[in-house]
């Protein structure tokens, strides 16, 4: 009886970790399309730079409208 609840205690958890981590909204693919990680806030566009480093887009916004590069990137 006691490995049983251990089995559903453990199932559980496994749920809600994994519930928290689809519900955190980040994304946890990395296809290194440009489409596929848009900006939720920017009042203009993000960034299109793409970092060295990581191969990610940047996350910053662009100060006017018509521009494609963030403060740091121009």
């Amino acid at each position: 009886m006691k490995t049983l609840q251990k089995i559903l205690f453990i199932t559980a958890v496994a749920l809600t970790l994994t519930s928290i981590s689809f519900a955190s909204g980040e994304k946890q693919s990395d296809t290194g399309t440009v489409a596929s990680e848009q900006c939720y806030t920017c009042r203009y566009d993000q960034c299109h730079a793409i970092a060295k480093s990581t191969g990610k887009r940047c996350r910053h916004c662009v100060s006017y409208s018509g521009d494609i590069f963030c403060w740091q990137h121009q």
